[in-house]
């Protein structure tokens, strides 16, 4: 039933790179290559409105309106509240299975109508090298907002997010993302860091697949950031593969700390391929995050490279 479980919800992602997504417009696309990103915005913009603010949808949406003339974002966090018209069922679903499946494709579905509406083009590279039976660590670098529908819509079998505690208090998207089995951490606390590790380990022996920003924030530089080795070494103790990924495209969407999107963007998400972690020596556990790092720097590179000729 699991099996079956993962391969529907695979079936489902793979339907949205036909023809339900549209496909860029030539006469903007063409802006994509031209497109330079300029000095960085204060990423941490959005925790302070969040934690400034006793109501902070409705503060994001104030400064979405304000500055997002295209009026993409509001009709994003509009289309996210929606998703609450959803969670009544999930108190009467009856298996765990069965609720499993409908929390994904309710996940799936906002990911799916987050890139229609922002009008990005999503090319996945490596998907197949992924067991739908099997649990992993997915490790990707993370550069925009966008990473996160784009990474939901684009692994093909469920998993959840470590994400910042933040996203806890966002209304719909945070019980969604607690019902998917979410770990939240508070960043910089020891103690949220310890516990966070520990809800890492129980999710992923339970079969579990996370998401894990290994940088630990949105990176505006060039190429990564340096990896935290914390979160990756909870792969290592559970013995689950760790799967790099690369996204390259979505700071062109929306850059951290704004509330401006571009439409008609280029985004590719490819997977490395899966790094077994049951057997590693002593030496290789303990640099595992630099290893992970350099398989994504070198992906990256290489995506630069074929995009910028």
């Amino acid at each position: 039933m699991a099996d079956q479980q993962n391969i529907d919800i695979k079936d489902k992602r793979y339907s949205i790179y036909n023809s339900e997504i549209p496909m860029p417009n030539p006469s903007m696309t063409a802006t994509t290559d031209n497109f330079d990103i300029e000095k960085e915005i204060d990423g941490n913009r959005y925790a302070e409105i969040v934690t400034q603010s006793k109501k902070p949808f409705f503060a994001i949406l104030r400064a979405a309106i304000k500055e997002d003339f295209r009026f993409m974002l509001p009709r994003i966090l509009m289309r996210t509240a929606k998703t609450m018209r959803r969670i009544p069922r999930t108190f009467v679903i009856k298996t765990q299975e069965e609720l499993d499946q409908y929390v994904f494709e309710t996940i799936f579905l906002w990911s799916r109508s987050l890139i229609k509406i922002t009008k990005m083009e999503i090319e996945v590279r490596g998907a197949d090298k992924i067991l739908p039976d099997r649990t992993y660590l997915f490790a990707s670098n993370h550069r925009s907002p966008a990473d996160i529908p784009v990474l939901f819509a684009s692994i093909p079998q469920p998993a959840a997010f470590v994400a910042n505690d933040l996203f806890g208090r966002i209304p719909a998207l945070s019980y969604w993302m607690r019902a998917s089995g979410s770990v939240f951490v508070n960043q910089g606390l020891p103690q949220s860091e310890v516990r966070a590790l520990k809800a890492m380990e129980k999710r992923l022996k339970k079969g579990r697949s996370l998401i894990l920003f290994p940088e630990g924030h949105m990176h505006q530089g060039n190429g990564i950031d340096e990896f935290n080795r914390g979160g990756l070494f909870a792969a290592v103790r559970c013995a689950v593969p760790i799967v790099p990924i690369c996204i390259y495209g979505t700071e062109k969407v929306m850059r951290p700390g704004s509330f401006h999107i571009n439409p008609y963007r280029h985004v590719v998400v490819e997977f490395g391929e899966p790094i077994e972690t049951k057997n590693l020596c002593r030496a290789d556990k303990k640099g595992i995050h630099l290893a992970v790092h350099d398989i994504i720097k070198n992906m990256r590179t290489a995506l630069e490279q074929e995009f910028s000729s």
